[in-house]
């Protein structure tokens, strides 16, 4: 018998139970491409205030050198592609400053849940953030000086030196009409979505010390010889005493300075920074209790609950907020992106919120009734792009397998049969192209008149077309669910049996318009987004992502040894040309072992894993956050289950906590305990659900949610304790 057995350091753990917000640390993976935000949210928060440094070119705005510009109140978290948002800045100075001249050193940084501060050596300042949902409240302590001043700059924005992907001011305004209070707004197009229609953010700010004057200023802007408007900005002096503290909140807003206003004076009544910041922990507090566990060492409570909070980042909840119509069912935006966060962050959204996960579901079906077609990615307002295939799909397929209630299905059904069956006029932001190759060939070839990255495309469309296929099969359409489960069966169009790559045989390849291969064969070809390739992975991970049908796959890799052979040698080859853990696409090739019975080399591979590539501190995470899907890998990975999108299973890895018990929507708690369990002891040697055996090395959402105990026995050796009945594959349900 093949078994693979991780090697991996011993530590000895000091043991906690339970964690709580406490535990979160901001500052986790902000550097070193997680592209995390290390300011204060809320969970789904619109508000997302944080620093924007150097020279304005990171996602989320804080980067490793360089001066700090000073403190937006929009930002994205964990993404990729050109900067998103760093709208409204505010920087705290003293002394005479040009308002193109406001940038600092850093000094002392600290973060924490509802929290971000540092010092500004410059200007003798200090700078502590906390936020509501719609609201950033700030807290400036001043040197003593008779010109400490407030600026704001309403033409601010990340992201203005990025090609294709840059950022672009096209207005701006601001008034100051009071002594405490400015008004706003600007809007900006373009970014990481290629926005062609700006989106508009408009703000209130309310100051807690009156100006003694202020002055209003104008300043031209660059943008990599693109034109751009002037920004506007304004600046509000008042002299302050040594440590004199000077509160600051900047209501925020999609639709008007009103509704910013709105915000402001309900979600932060007063300009109590504490009050604030208190409440702010408290949500995550909540949010984090719906799991609870035992025997951790307060380094794994800090993963864990950073990880868990990152997951609840994003999408952002604007309902009420909607400057495109008026709907009275939930809104949502900054799905950034979904076809990344279909594979752990919503079907982890639906075990621990599933009020939110409902929410999101009803907003993806409202956007497609307003514009036409459910985003694949979504910011600003605005839809796009489309990176592989049509993956609200996915979500859509995971809430009907799940059973969430709230959700008319009919419309969800049409929403996903449009992506299956309507090519839009550009498919880089909506649906799915050269749909008509892919009806009438089977695949999509690298010629395709409306396609890029086909390889990676026609696995995804396969996927997708299961999904659909699995909610027709629900709602009794029997006539499309045959359709669609034989387009998710053309994944095997582009598998080339001659294509060989050392010892391994049979890949899924590129083919031309004609039907021959694509020569030569290149198992490195990873290739950029214009180009006839694959994306986020080569032909080794994309020749192993068939979440449909694992058990066809197998068959096709010559059976279940040489499917082990492959799935072996796949986790032998560095990030560069194999596995890559910072990549959504290979999020699920680690558990394909189960389906080969081999659920030991699952736990391992799992585990190795976990411990080579997630840390805590600055370079914490393996690559983006991706909106929380790197980060909800995490918690499920060290739950010691993982779920497979859009059908109703989850598989078993390696469970990491003692004990851990997660709080469900329908007030039972699933536990899971694991017995012996060490760095040492990551196999499983057998397990029980509430006292039974249990032999399969997966279960579906409706054991979850029928509660219980499933109690695992951990040891330091492989053990074939799973005998029981693999996973469902297309080929052996859907014969």
């Amino acid at each position: 018998m093949r078994i693979f057995v991780a090697a991996l350091l011993f530590s000895a753990t000091s043991f906690v139970a339970a964690q709580s917000a406490k535990y979160i640390d901001p500052m986790l993976g902000v550097d070193g491409g997680g592209n995390v935000i290390p300011g204060p949210a809320m969970p789904y928060g619109a508000a997302k205030p944080g620093p924007d440094m150097g020279d304005n070119r990171a996602n989320a705005g804080w980067a490793a050198k360089g001066n700090i510009n000073g403190f937006s109140q929009t930002h994205v978290s964990g993404t990729g592609g050109g900067a998103k948002y760093g709208n409204i800045l505010v920087q705290p100075t003293t002394g005479d400053v040009k308002p193109d001249d406001i940038s600092s050193p850093r000094g002392t940084e600290e973060a924490a849940a509802g929290y971000y501060a540092i010092d500004l050596p410059r200007f003798g300042t200090r700078v502590e953030i906390t936020a509501a949902q719609h609201v950033a409240v700030y807290r400036f302590t001043f040197p003593q000086s008779q010109k400490s001043n407030i600026v704001f700059d309403a033409g601010h924005h990340l992201g203005r030196f990025n090609a294709r992907e840059s950022q672009v001011l096209t207005a701006s305004e601001i008034k100051v009409i009071s002594p405490t209070e400015v008004v706003g707004s600007t809007s900006v197009k373009g970014g990481w979505n290629r926005q062609p229609v700006p989106y508009t953010v408009y703000f209130y700010a309310q100051m807690s010390k009156p100006a003694a004057s202020s002055d209003l200023w104008h300043i031209p802007t660059k943008v990599s010889g693109l034109p751009e408007a002037e920004s506007h900005g304004a600046t509000l002096t008042f002299a302050t005493q040594a440590g004199e503290q000077v509160m600051l909140k900047i209501g925020i807003s999609f639709v008007s300075i009103e509704n910013a206003k709105k915000y402001a004076t309900a979600e932060t009544p007063g300009l109590d920074f504490d009050a604030v910041r208190q409440a702010n922990v408290a949500a995550w507090d909540k949010a984090l209790s719906k799991i609870q566990l035992t025997g951790v060492s307060d380094e794994e409570l800090t993963k864990f609950s950073t990880a868990l909070y990152r997951t609840l980042l994003m999408p952002v909840d604007r309902t009420g907020d909607n400057p495109l119509w008026k709907s009275s069912t939930p809104y949502y935006d900054d799905f950034y992106t979904i076809w990344d966060t279909f594979r752990t962050s919503n079907p982890l959204i639906t075990i621990i919120d599933q009020p939110h996960a409902i929410a999101i579901v009803q907003s993806l079906i409202d956007i497609q009734q307003h514009e036409g077609w459910m985003p694949d990615g979504r910011s600003g307002n605005y839809t796009g792009v489309t990176q592989g295939g049509s993956n609200a799909d996915m979500v859509i397929a995971d809430a009907y397998a799940k059973h969430l209630p709230g959700i008319d299905w009919n419309a969800a059904y049409a929403a996903v049969v449009k992506d299956a069956e309507v090519e839009p006029k550009d498919y880089t932001f909506t649906g799915r192209g050269d749909l008509e190759e892919w009806k009438n060939k089977g695949y999509l070839s690298i010629e395709g008149s409306n396609v890029d990255r086909p390889g990676s495309r026609h696995a995804e469309y396969a996927a997708n077309d299961y999904a659909i296929a699995l909610i027709a099969h629900g709602m009794k359409k029997t006539a499309d669910e045959k359709k669609y489960l034989a387009r998710a069966a053309q994944w095997k169009n582009l598998w080339d049996a001659d294509a060989q790559d050392g010892d391994v045989k049979g890949f899924v390849w590129l083919k031309h318009k004609e039907g021959s291969w694509k020569q030569p064969f290149d198992p490195k070809l990873n290739g950029t987004w214009n180009q006839d390739n694959y994306y986020e992975g080569n032909t080794w991970t994309y020749s192993l992502y068939v979440p449909q049908d694992v058990r066809g796959l197998m068959e096709l890799c010559g059976g279940r040894e040489a499917f082990l052979d492959r799935l072996d040698e796949f986790f032998k080859g560095d990030r560069s040309n194999r596995f890559d853990v910072g990549n959504e696409p290979g999020f699920l090739t680690p558990y394909l072992y189960i389906w080969a019975g081999q659920q030991s080399s699952t736990a391992a591979r799992v585990r190795k894993i976990l411990e080579e590539s997630f840390k805590t501190g600055r370079r914490g995470l393996p690559g983006n956050d991706d909106s929380g899907a790197m980060s909800s890998l995490y918690v499920f990975d060290k739950l010691g289950f993982f779920p497979l999108a859009a059908q109703d299973v989850y598989l078993i890895g390696s469970p990491y906590f003692e004990k851990s018990v997660i709080q469900l929507p329908n007030g039972k708690t699933f536990t899971i305990v694991a017995k012996n369990v060490s760095d040492r002891n990551m196999y499983i040697a057998g397990a029980t659900w509430n006292g039974k055996p249990w032999r399969k090395a997966w279960f579906t959402h409706e054991d979850l949610m029928r509660g219980g105990m499933l109690v695992f026995t951990m040891t330091d050796k492989p053990v074939h304790w799973d005998t029981g009945a693999v996973p469902p594959s297309m080929s052996d349900t859907h014969k």
